[in-house]
Protein backbone atom coordinates (compact mmCIF):
# COMPACT_ATOMS: atom_id res chain seq x y z
CA UNK A 1 0.00 0.00 0.00
CA UNK A 2 1.23 3.51 -0.78
CA UNK A 3 0.63 6.80 0.64
CA UNK A 4 -0.04 9.53 -2.17
CA UNK A 5 -0.52 13.59 -1.72
CA UNK A 6 -2.61 15.11 -3.62
CA UNK A 7 -1.96 18.77 -3.78
CA UNK A 8 -4.87 20.61 -4.96
CA UNK A 9 -3.97 24.33 -4.37
CA UNK A 10 -5.13 25.69 -1.34
CA UNK A 11 -6.34 21.54 -0.44
CA UNK A 12 -3.94 18.88 -0.24
CA UNK A 13 -5.47 15.34 -0.21
CA UNK A 14 -3.72 12.25 1.47
CA UNK A 15 -5.00 8.75 0.44
CA UNK A 16 -3.69 5.60 0.54
CA UNK A 17 -3.14 3.62 -2.94
CA UNK A 18 -3.14 -0.30 -3.57
CA UNK A 19 -3.59 -2.17 -6.39
CA UNK A 20 -4.53 -1.95 -10.11
CA UNK A 21 -6.76 -1.41 -12.93
CA UNK A 22 -10.19 0.10 -12.91
CA UNK A 23 -10.22 2.99 -10.03
CA UNK A 24 -12.68 2.64 -7.20
CA UNK A 25 -12.75 5.54 -4.68
CA UNK A 26 -13.41 5.49 -1.15
CA UNK A 27 -14.57 7.79 0.96
CA UNK A 28 -15.04 6.51 4.70
CA UNK A 29 -17.59 7.58 7.36
CA UNK A 30 -18.15 10.90 9.79
CA UNK A 31 -14.41 11.69 10.73
CA UNK A 32 -12.88 8.62 9.80
CA UNK A 33 -9.86 8.24 8.06
CA UNK A 34 -8.69 5.69 4.91
CA UNK A 35 -6.83 2.87 7.80
CA UNK A 36 -10.65 2.33 8.22
CA UNK A 37 -10.56 0.07 4.67
CA UNK A 38 -7.53 -1.71 5.28
CA UNK A 39 -8.92 -4.79 5.93
CA UNK A 40 -11.70 -4.20 3.00
CA UNK A 41 -9.42 -2.99 0.07
CA UNK A 42 -7.26 -6.19 -0.53
CA UNK A 43 -10.48 -7.82 -1.58
CA UNK A 44 -11.00 -5.06 -4.68
CA UNK A 45 -7.48 -5.49 -5.23
CA UNK A 46 -7.34 -9.10 -5.45
CA UNK A 47 -10.36 -8.73 -8.33
CA UNK A 48 -8.36 -6.13 -10.02
CA UNK A 49 -9.12 -2.75 -9.29
CA UNK A 50 -6.84 -0.28 -8.10
CA UNK A 51 -8.49 1.38 -4.97
CA UNK A 52 -7.95 4.88 -3.60
CA UNK A 53 -9.14 5.41 0.13
CA UNK A 54 -9.65 9.10 1.03
CA UNK A 55 -8.46 11.02 4.39
CA UNK A 56 -10.82 14.27 3.92
CA UNK A 57 -9.46 17.44 5.14
CA UNK A 58 -8.38 17.52 8.74
CA UNK A 59 -7.33 13.90 8.82
CA UNK A 60 -4.22 12.52 8.39
CA UNK A 61 -1.99 14.58 6.51
CA UNK A 62 -5.24 16.18 4.27
CA UNK A 63 -4.84 19.98 4.84
CA UNK A 64 -7.42 22.87 3.82
CA UNK A 65 -9.93 25.38 5.20
CA UNK A 66 -12.13 23.60 8.18
CA UNK A 67 -14.64 26.38 8.38
CA UNK A 68 -18.14 27.19 6.53
CA UNK A 69 -18.08 23.86 4.38
CA UNK A 70 -20.72 22.04 2.72
CA UNK A 71 -20.92 18.90 1.24
CA UNK A 72 -20.14 20.89 -2.50
CA UNK A 73 -16.18 21.77 -0.57
CA UNK A 74 -15.54 18.06 0.04
CA UNK A 75 -16.85 16.78 -3.42
CA UNK A 76 -14.84 19.27 -4.89
CA UNK A 77 -11.75 17.66 -2.95
CA UNK A 78 -12.33 14.22 -4.28
CA UNK A 79 -13.45 15.72 -7.73
CA UNK A 80 -9.58 17.19 -7.85
CA UNK A 81 -8.18 13.63 -7.09
CA UNK A 82 -10.20 12.18 -9.73
CA UNK A 83 -8.66 15.00 -12.28
CA UNK A 84 -4.97 14.12 -10.54
CA UNK A 85 -5.76 10.52 -11.38
CA UNK A 86 -6.61 11.24 -15.39
CA UNK A 87 -10.12 12.57 -15.33
CA UNK A 88 -10.93 9.31 -16.28
CA UNK A 89 -14.85 8.31 -14.85
CA UNK A 90 -14.20 6.17 -11.75
CA UNK A 91 -16.42 4.24 -9.50
CA UNK A 92 -17.16 6.17 -5.94
CA UNK A 93 -17.83 4.17 -2.92
CA UNK A 94 -19.38 5.85 -0.11
CA UNK A 95 -19.63 4.69 3.05
CA UNK A 96 -21.75 6.40 6.15
CA UNK A 97 -20.76 10.05 5.81
CA UNK A 98 -18.51 9.49 3.03
CA UNK A 99 -21.78 8.19 1.04
CA UNK A 100 -23.44 12.16 1.16
CA UNK A 101 -20.14 13.27 -0.37
CA UNK A 102 -20.38 10.46 -2.99
CA UNK A 103 -23.30 11.90 -4.01
CA UNK A 104 -22.61 15.03 -4.05
CA UNK A 105 -19.63 14.63 -5.77
CA UNK A 106 -21.65 12.62 -8.59
CA UNK A 107 -24.11 15.55 -8.79
CA UNK A 108 -21.68 18.24 -9.05
CA UNK A 109 -19.55 16.03 -11.17
CA UNK A 110 -21.57 13.65 -13.20
CA UNK A 111 -18.54 13.54 -15.95
CA UNK A 112 -16.30 12.29 -13.24
CA UNK A 113 -17.90 9.21 -11.75
CA UNK A 114 -18.80 6.01 -13.63
CA UNK A 115 -21.21 4.37 -10.85
CA UNK A 116 -21.92 5.70 -7.22
CA UNK A 117 -21.57 2.30 -4.72
CA UNK A 118 -23.07 3.81 -1.31
CA UNK A 119 -22.91 1.60 2.30
CA UNK A 120 -25.20 2.31 5.56
CA UNK A 121 -26.92 5.15 3.17
CA UNK A 122 -29.09 7.70 5.70
CA UNK A 123 -30.23 10.88 4.89
CA UNK A 124 -34.37 11.44 5.33
CA UNK A 125 -35.16 9.10 7.54
CA UNK A 126 -32.98 9.72 11.15
CA UNK A 127 -32.11 7.29 13.78
CA UNK A 128 -34.57 6.83 17.01
CA UNK A 129 -33.73 8.50 20.02
CA UNK A 130 -32.00 5.58 21.80
CA UNK A 131 -29.85 5.56 19.04
CA UNK A 132 -29.17 8.79 18.80
CA UNK A 133 -28.63 9.01 22.20
CA UNK A 134 -26.03 6.15 22.27
CA UNK A 135 -24.04 7.46 19.66
CA UNK A 136 -23.52 11.32 21.03
CA UNK A 137 -21.92 9.51 24.50
CA UNK A 138 -19.04 7.96 21.78
CA UNK A 139 -18.02 11.45 21.64
CA UNK A 140 -18.07 12.29 25.36
CA UNK A 141 -13.95 12.31 26.70
CA UNK A 142 -14.47 11.01 30.25
CA UNK A 143 -16.78 7.42 28.96
CA UNK A 144 -14.96 4.88 30.12
CA UNK A 145 -14.17 1.80 28.17
CA UNK A 146 -17.24 -0.25 29.04
CA UNK A 147 -19.58 2.25 28.41
CA UNK A 148 -17.97 3.08 24.72
CA UNK A 149 -17.92 -0.65 24.17
CA UNK A 150 -21.34 -0.93 24.53
CA UNK A 151 -22.81 2.51 22.81
CA UNK A 152 -21.12 0.89 20.04
CA UNK A 153 -22.64 -2.23 20.04
CA UNK A 154 -25.37 -0.27 20.44
CA UNK A 155 -25.37 2.55 17.64
CA UNK A 156 -23.33 1.15 15.14
CA UNK A 157 -22.83 -2.80 15.01
CA UNK A 158 -25.62 -5.65 14.53
CA UNK A 159 -26.68 -7.31 17.95
CA UNK A 160 -25.77 -10.55 16.61
CA UNK A 161 -21.86 -9.31 16.02
CA UNK A 162 -19.97 -10.55 18.08
CA UNK A 163 -17.63 -8.28 20.48
CA UNK A 164 -14.59 -9.64 19.81
CA UNK A 165 -15.20 -8.18 16.12
CA UNK A 166 -16.02 -4.96 17.50
CA UNK A 167 -13.36 -4.80 19.55
CA UNK A 168 -10.40 -5.80 17.08
CA UNK A 169 -12.50 -3.03 14.62
CA UNK A 170 -12.14 -0.22 16.73
CA UNK A 171 -8.71 -0.82 18.29
CA UNK A 172 -6.17 1.80 16.93
CA UNK A 173 -9.11 3.59 15.50
CA UNK A 174 -7.85 7.39 15.61
CA UNK A 175 -10.16 10.47 15.99
CA UNK A 176 -9.88 14.19 14.32
CA UNK A 177 -12.51 16.15 16.34
CA UNK A 178 -11.96 19.33 14.37
CA UNK A 179 -12.31 17.42 10.78
CA UNK A 180 -15.34 15.82 12.43
CA UNK A 181 -17.08 18.81 13.54
CA UNK A 182 -16.38 20.45 9.99
CA UNK A 183 -17.86 17.27 8.56
CA UNK A 184 -21.22 17.67 10.99
CA UNK A 185 -21.66 21.27 10.21
CA UNK A 186 -21.00 20.88 6.05
CA UNK A 187 -23.70 18.26 6.15
CA UNK A 188 -25.94 20.63 8.06
CA UNK A 189 -25.29 23.57 5.56
CA UNK A 190 -26.03 21.51 2.65
CA UNK A 191 -29.72 21.25 1.41
CA UNK A 192 -30.65 17.58 1.31
CA UNK A 193 -32.74 17.85 -2.21
CA UNK A 194 -28.57 18.93 -3.69
CA UNK A 195 -27.23 16.10 -2.95
CA UNK A 196 -30.10 12.87 -2.24
CA UNK A 197 -30.34 11.20 -5.39
CA UNK A 198 -26.48 11.04 -6.38
CA UNK A 199 -26.40 12.01 -9.93
CA UNK A 200 -27.38 9.86 -12.96
CA UNK A 201 -24.75 7.05 -12.79
CA UNK A 202 -25.57 3.55 -11.94
CA UNK A 203 -26.31 3.57 -7.93
CA UNK A 204 -25.28 0.39 -5.93
CA UNK A 205 -27.17 0.87 -2.24
CA UNK A 206 -26.45 -1.67 0.41
CA UNK A 207 -28.39 -1.72 3.52
CA UNK A 208 -27.75 -3.65 7.05
CA UNK A 209 -31.29 -4.48 8.69
CA UNK A 210 -29.56 -4.26 11.79
CA UNK A 211 -28.09 -0.52 10.62
CA UNK A 212 -29.87 1.82 13.57
CA UNK A 213 -28.13 4.92 12.41
CA UNK A 214 -28.62 4.91 8.59
CA UNK A 215 -32.65 2.87 9.06
CA UNK A 216 -32.73 0.10 6.40
CA UNK A 217 -36.31 2.82 4.96
CA UNK A 218 -33.96 5.21 3.20
CA UNK A 219 -32.74 2.65 1.12
CA UNK A 220 -35.83 2.17 0.41
CA UNK A 221 -36.73 5.75 -0.55
CA UNK A 222 -33.49 6.02 -2.30
CA UNK A 223 -34.40 2.75 -5.07
CA UNK A 224 -38.25 4.49 -5.27
CA UNK A 225 -36.52 7.99 -6.29
CA UNK A 226 -34.49 6.16 -8.51
CA UNK A 227 -36.15 2.72 -9.43
CA UNK A 228 -34.55 2.43 -13.04
CA UNK A 229 -30.47 2.94 -12.06
CA UNK A 230 -30.58 2.05 -8.52
CA UNK A 231 -29.93 -1.45 -7.25
CA UNK A 232 -30.55 -1.85 -3.36
CA UNK A 233 -29.48 -4.89 -1.71
CA UNK A 234 -30.21 -5.30 2.28
CA UNK A 235 -27.93 -7.56 4.36
CA UNK A 236 -29.03 -9.65 7.14
CA UNK A 237 -27.37 -8.94 10.60
CA UNK A 238 -25.12 -6.18 9.69
CA UNK A 239 -25.12 -3.05 11.29
CA UNK A 240 -24.00 0.62 10.53
CA UNK A 241 -20.05 -0.64 10.59
CA UNK A 242 -20.92 -3.58 8.12
CA UNK A 243 -17.83 -3.12 6.32
CA UNK A 244 -15.89 -5.15 9.54
CA UNK A 245 -19.26 -7.41 9.85
CA UNK A 246 -19.20 -8.68 6.65
CA UNK A 247 -16.46 -7.61 4.58
CA UNK A 248 -15.86 -10.24 1.73
CA UNK A 249 -19.65 -10.33 1.33
CA UNK A 250 -19.81 -6.48 0.14
CA UNK A 251 -16.64 -6.61 -1.54
CA UNK A 252 -18.40 -9.44 -3.78
CA UNK A 253 -21.81 -7.50 -4.11
CA UNK A 254 -19.23 -4.70 -5.04
CA UNK A 255 -17.75 -6.79 -7.66
CA UNK A 256 -20.81 -8.44 -9.09
CA UNK A 257 -22.47 -4.70 -9.10
CA UNK A 258 -19.78 -3.25 -11.18
CA UNK A 259 -19.06 -6.72 -13.61
CA UNK A 260 -22.26 -6.95 -14.20
CA UNK A 261 -22.09 -3.27 -16.01
CA UNK A 262 -19.17 -3.62 -18.04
Amino acid sequence: MVTEKFDLGEVQIEALVNGSGDIIILLPGLGGDATNFNYFTPLLNIAGYKTVAINMRGIGLSKGPLVDLTLHDFANDIAGVIKCLGEKPVHVLGWAYGNRVTRCLAEDYPHLVSTVILIAAGGKVPPDEDTSKMFAKLWKPNLSGEERLKAIKFSLFSPSTDMEIIIRSMSGRKTWPEATQSQSKANIATPIDEWWNGGKAPMLVIQGTDDRMAVPENGRILKKDNQKRVKLIYLEKAGHLMIYEQPETIANKIISFISNLT
